[in-house]
C-alpha cells in the first residue's frame, strides 16, 4: 500500500498544512504560478536534532511537604568497608571507593528497575524491603603512581653502566581539549623494578558527565583519571599533601577542585594546570569534611534546580570539631570559625547547609546535631539523639527546609527541626518561649530502615531528591562497618 492517501493518513502533523492550500478545480495540470507567487512560510525550519534534556527542577510537593518517606530498595554487596562514594549529576552512575583499594562502577537506573535479585542469604542480613542487588557494571583500581624524577638525556647517554633508561619523564601540565574533560599530555609509566601498589579510596569526586574522576589516596597524591573512556586510566597526579586524601570536592564550576588531608592542610587545585591556587590554612586537625553553600530560595522561584551551588563560599570542619567557612574572593581574610559549644567533646566528622544556605548542622561525638546561623555565626539550638545512639558520623539536609537526616551507630534518622520536643537543646542564657516542658513525650524524628549498627560515612541525595545513597565505613578512623551501600526511593508525604 503505497497510495497518497495512505501517506497523508500516517503523516497526521502535516495534514493541516496540505488543507491551507486552495481546493483544485479539476485540472490535472500543477498552477507552479500559485506556488510561485505564495509568500514564504512565517515558521522558520529547524534542522537541529532533538535533545535529550533532563530536568533538574524539583518537583514542587517536594519542597512544601511535612515530611518524606525513605525506603531502601536495593544492596549493593562491597566486601570491604566503603570509604567515599561519588555520582553524576543524572545519577546513571554511582561509584564507591573501598577500603580494598577499588573503585566500583554501579548502573543506578538498572539496580532500581530490579535486573539482579539478592540471593536468600544476601536477604537475610537486610530489611524486608531490601530485595535487588546493585548491578555492577565495571571496576578498577586506586593505584599509588610513583614519584618519577626527571632525568638529564646527556648523563644517560655518557654513562656506561645503564643500558637502557628505568625512569620516564614527569608529566607536562594537563591542558583541557574539551569541555570538563582533562588529560594529561603525557603519560607515566611505572618503572620495571617498582610494583604498582593499592590504595584504599579515602575520597572521590566525579565530573557531573562522568567524564574524569578523582581519587584520593592514603600517601596524599590525588589521581586524575578518565572515566568514559579509557577508564580507570590515571592521567595526571597532583602531588602536594603528605599524608591520606580524606576530602575532594569538585567546584562547581568543575575547573578545580578544593582537597583536604590529614596534614590538616586544605588546598585548591586548578584543574587546566595541575597547579595549587590556594591554601586555606587554620585548622589543628585531620580534615573531615567539605561544602559548598546551596543556592536555593524555593519562595523566589518553583523552577529553580536544588543543587546550584555558591561557586565562593564553603565549609570545612576537621577532626577535632572545628568548622571553618571560607570565601574564596577573599584570600586576604581569615577564615570564619564556628567554635565549640559549651560540654561539647572536640570532635566533627560531617557538617552540612541548610536547604536555602541560612544554616549549618554538625554532627558531634556525643550524639548531637549543632544548628547554627550563617549569618550572625550563632549557636541556635542542639538536637539530641536517644541515649546510647552513638557518635553523628554524618548529616545531611532535605529541600523542604525542616527535615534533616542523621546517622549514627544505632540507626538513620530523619529529624523534624519544627518540632520542639525534649531532645532540644538550647544554649545557656537563651530564651525561648516554645521550649518544651521536661514532661513532653513528643518524637520529633523518625527511623529510616537499612543501616544498623555500623559507621555511615557517606549519604549522596540527587538533585531532583527522588533517591538517596547511604554507604557504610569508617574512612580510616574510629568505627565499625557493616559493608553496607543501599539505593533508596524518595516520596513526599503530607
Amino acid at each position: 500500500m503505497s497510495s497518497d492517501e495512505d501517506e497523508l493518513d500516517l503523516n497526521e502533523a502535516s495534514t493541516p498544512q496540505l488543507n491551507t492550500q486552495p481546493e483544485d478545480d479539476g485540472m490535472d495540470t500543477e498552477d507552479t504560478t500559485s506556488i510561485r507567487n505564495s509568500p514564504a512560510p512565517t515558521v522558520p525550519i529547524v534542522f537541529d536534532p532533538p535533545q535529550r534534556l533532563i530536568d533538574y527542577t524539583l518537583n514542587r510537593n517536594l519542597i512544601t511537604c511535612k515530611s518524606y518517606d525513605c525506603v531502601p530498595l536495593v544492596a549493593a554487596i562491597h566486601p570491604a568497608p566503603i570509604y567515599s562514594v561519588a555520582a553524576t549529576r543524572c545519577l546513571r552512575w554511582v561509584f564507591t571507593g573501598s577500603d580494598d583499594g577499588y573503585v566500583r562502577k554501579w548502573d543506578f537506573f538498572a539496580s532500581m528497575n530490579g535486573k539482579t535479585a539478592l540471593t536468600q542469604a544476601q536477604r537475610h542480613q537486610h530489611v524486608d524491603s531490601v530485595t535487588m542487588a546493585g548491578v555492577l557494571s565495571s571496576w578498577f583500581e586506586n593505584e599509588e603512581q610513583p614519584n618519577i624524577v626527571k632525568t638529564d638525556p646527556s648523563e644517560q647517554q655518557t654513562s656506561s653502566t645503564a643500558t637502557t633508561p628505568t625512569t620516564a619523564t614527569t608529566p607536562t601540565p594537563m591542558t583541557p581539549f574539551s569541555d570538563h574533560t582533562i588529560v594529561a599530555s603525557t603519560a607515566t609509566t611505572h618503572p620495571p623494578s617498582q610494583q604498582s601498589k593499592l590504595s584504599p579510596v579515602y575520597s572521590m569526586d566525579v565530573e557531573s558527565e562522568g567524564l574524569w574522576a578523582l581519587l584520593g589516596t592514603e600517601s596524599g597524591n590525588i589521581n586524575l583519571v578518565t572515566v568514559r573512556h579509557d577508564e580507570g586510566k590515571c592521567h595526571h597526579v597532583l602531588r602536594s599533601h603528605t599524608a591520606p586524601v580524606s576530602v575532594l570536592r569538585v567546584t562547581p564550576g568543575e575547573e578545580g577542585v578544593i582537597s583536604g588531608s590529614w596534614d590538616k592542610s586544605v588546598l585548591e587545585w586548578d584543574l587546566n594546570t595541575g597547579s595549587i591556587v590556594r591554601s586555606y590554612s587554620g585548622h589543628s586537625s585531620q580534615i573531615s569534611s567539605s561544602s559548598f553553600q546551596p543556592m536555593f530560595h524555593p519562595s523566589n522561584d518553583e523552577n529553580q534546580e536544588w543543587d546550584q551551588k555558591n561557586p565562593n563560599i564553603f565549609l570545612t570542619t576537621s577532626f577535632d570539631g572545628q568548622c571553618f567557612i571560607w570565601d574564596r574572593r577573599e584570600p586576604e581574610k581569615d577564615a570564619t570559625k564556628l567554635g565549640l559549644p559549651d560540654r561539647t567533646p572536640p570532635w566533627c566528622l560531617s557538617a552540612c547547609w541548610g536547604a536555602d544556605g541560612s544554616k549549618i548542622y554538625m554532627g558531634r561525638r556525643n550524639g548531637q546535631v549543632d544548628e547554627w546561623d550563617f549569618a550572625s555565626q550563632k549557636l541556635i539550638r542542639s538536637f539530641r539523639m536517644p541515649a546510647n545512639s552513638g557518635p553523628v558520623s554524618y548529616v545531611a539536609s532535605m529541600p523542604n527546609g525542616k527535615n534533616i537526616i542523621c546517622a549514627s551507630n544505632d540507626n538513620v534518622r530523619l529529624w523534624n527541626t519544627e518540632i520542639e520536643s525534649a531532645f532540644t537543646i538550647y544554649p545557656e542564657g537563651t530564651s525561648n518561649d516554645k521550649a518544651p516542658k521536661p514532661s513532653t513525650n513528643v518524637i520529633p524524628f523518625t527511623i529510616l530502615p537499612g543501616h544498623h549498627g555500623g559507621t555511615i560515612s557517606h549519604i549522596a541525595i540527587d538533585a531532583t531528591c527522588r533517591y538517596m545513597i547511604t554507604t557504610s565505613g569508617n574512612r580510616g578512623w574510629d568505627g565499625i562497618s557493616t559493608h553496607a551501600c543501599l539505593f533508596y526511593d524518595i516520596t513526599a508525604t503530607v
